[in-house]
């Protein structure tokens, strides 16, 4: 579901603007919505990242099919090559971790918002999103962007889940559900406006940059903020190594240098009299 409301995305909302006018492009985040609510159940149960990676496979291989299906995009063996070692990335990260989640409270989110563990990885994350504005293309910058805003939404909705778990009807009492609540809105407008900005790319290949990104940041996320355990084993150093090999692969286009050198040639050849 939602591979299909990203494609539905693209369809309706590239080329516009003012895409949020576009009411088959509100179609795609229904389906988006509603596809993020079946995750909830399974978020105080089973660790990040097994279930991130899970999802996140299932998409990217639905994003790409529907890439050169619907979009008739072009079957690039460098962004395959990228699709695969990405794919084999999060599926060593969930293979090379434990599979249940740790115990979370929703007495001790303030607690873990002030960590320092948490707070650092912020200021990672920002100083990273920072470079890459810099250094890489802006169909990769918008996906890392979106990526991050995933990141923060995760942590509030397992938030809240754990709350509904323990405090059933009574979870909207607790003031720390309300800015939970707060926050993961004011992150899904982010994720939005950055996956539509992104989405100008192929689906294929933004899919690929955005969603591996997605498996990183969030099981970074979980470890941060719910102390969910990453082991520091040789499988998940290979496994993400991989994983940031796929999301370099999806990054090159090898069309865009041929491109820029024909432009200047067609102009020159067009407009003999400037010359």
């Amino acid at each position: 579901m939602h591979g299909l409301a990203m494609a539905l995305k693209k369809k309706y909302g590239e080329g516009h603007e003012k895409y949020w006018l576009e009411w088959k492009w509100w179609v795609g985040n229904i389906t988006d919505g509603c596809a993020g609510c079946l995750i909830w159940p399974a978020m105080p149960f089973v660790s990040v990242h097994i279930l991130v990676p899970l999802i996140i496979v299932t998409q990217l291989c639905t994003s790409y099919v529907l890439g050169l299906v619907m979009f008739q995009e072009k079957n690039v063996m460098l962004h395959n090559l990228g699709l695969f070692c990405a794919a084999a990335g999060v599926v060593g990260v969930s293979l090379s971790t434990s599979h249940e989640a740790s115990n979370f409270a929703i007495a001790d989110f303030w607690a873990s918002c002030l960590a320092p563990r948490f707070i650092m990885l912020n200021l990672v994350v920002v100083v990273t999103l920072s470079g890459c504005f810099v250094l890489v293309n802006r169909c990769t910058f918008w996906a890392l962007v979106a990526a991050s805003f995933e990141g923060m939404q995760y942590i509030c909705s397992r938030s809240i889940v754990d709350s509904i778990f323990d405090h059933q009807l009574e979870f909207f009492t607790h003031p720390a559900v309300l800015v939970a609540i707060g926050v993961k809105a004011m992150c899904i407008v982010g994720i939005i406006h950055s996956q539509q900005l992104g989405l100008d790319a192929d689906l294929s290949r933004f899919a690929g940059i955005y969603l591996v990104s997605c498996v990183l940041v969030t099981c970074m996320y979980g470890v941060g903020f719910f102390g969910d355990s990453m082991p520091l084993s040789l499988g998940f150093a290979a496994s993400a190594t991989s994983t940031l090999a796929g999301i370099y692969f999806l990054n090159q286009n090898p069309g865009d240098d041929v491109a820029s050198e024909k432009v200047p040639k067609e102009e020159a050849a067009g407009n003999p009299q400037d010359a």
